[in-house]
């Protein structure tokens, strides 16, 4: 099975962009053999986040055995965040992590209200998967200090450093086994070095797709995997093993 645990319900309102209709969403993962995919939201990052995860779960429940939500906060929003958490996790049965974007929303991971953020996705079983590679605020390192804070939290780096950050990502999850790396977006050689040097069972695949990702961007990044000259049962956790495992997806 093949998931790509890192997409995006398109930001419309957010970006001046037409909306993707699930549809077709669905029909460019069936133009790769995707099977299964997490998805986010994009305005949920700039506006009302209770109202865009609303919009997110009703977009993946016409698609539900192949479409699951992860929510998103604000959390400098205190008791609120944490409720819409609990909302999301506990009355939605929202199976992704908590996605947050700190270059895109503003804040930074080692604010203190991250603490109650954090704790409180320790206590429902949610890991966080936060934007990483792009400063400020983003860079694989700030993401790990939340990883070091928390050592029960499941920190998941949404792009493994991207282009110029993998080495750090690669660092921070060699010190804290907290840490996920998602290959999306991540420089080839970086792929090629996180893969041999962390345990497969903590990576995941992800394309990005929905995010101003360009045509075939999901068959690109689906192919950077194929193509690794490791064993297959090496790929096929990569590819989906591991998400099957970790956000409960069967």
């Amino acid at each position: 099975m093949i998931i790509d645990c890192h997409t995006h319900a398109s930001g419309g309102r957010s970006f001046g962009l037409s909306s993707i209709p699930v549809a077709d969403f669905v029909a460019g993962m069936d133009r790769c053999g995707i099977d299964k995919a997490l998805v986010y939201t994009t305005d949920g990052f700039f506006s009302a986040f209770v109202t865009c995860n609303d919009e997110l779960q009703a977009f993946v429940e016409q698609f539900p055995d192949r479409l699951a939500a992860g929510p998103t906060v604000d959390p400098r929003c205190g008791e609120a965040a944490v409720a819409e958490m609990r909302r999301c996790r506990l009355e939605l049965r929202m199976k992704g992590p908590l996605k947050l974007h700190p270059w895109l929303q503003g804040f930074s991971p080692v604010e203190p209200f991250m603490d109650p953020i954090a704790e409180a996705a320790i206590e429902l079983g949610m890991p966080i998967m936060m934007h990483d590679g792009t400063p400020p605020y983003c860079t694989s390192l700030q993401v790990a200090a939340l990883a070091a804070r928390f050592p029960a939290l499941t920190v998941i780096m949404g792009h493994s450093g991207l282009k110029d950050l993998w080495q750090a990502a690669l660092a921070a999850a060699k010190r804290y086994p907290n840490i996920i790396l998602c290959l999306c977006g991540t420089l080839p050689l970086g792929i090629e070095r996180i893969v041999a040097e962390i345990e497969p069972q903590r990576l995941l695949f992800g394309t990005d797709a929905g995010f101003g990702a360009s045509p075939g961007n999901q068959e690109y990044r689906l192919g950077q995997i194929l193509r690794l000259n490791v064993p297959e049962e090496i790929k096929a956790l990569i590819l989906g093993g591991n998400a099957q495992r970790i956000f409960d997806l069967a």
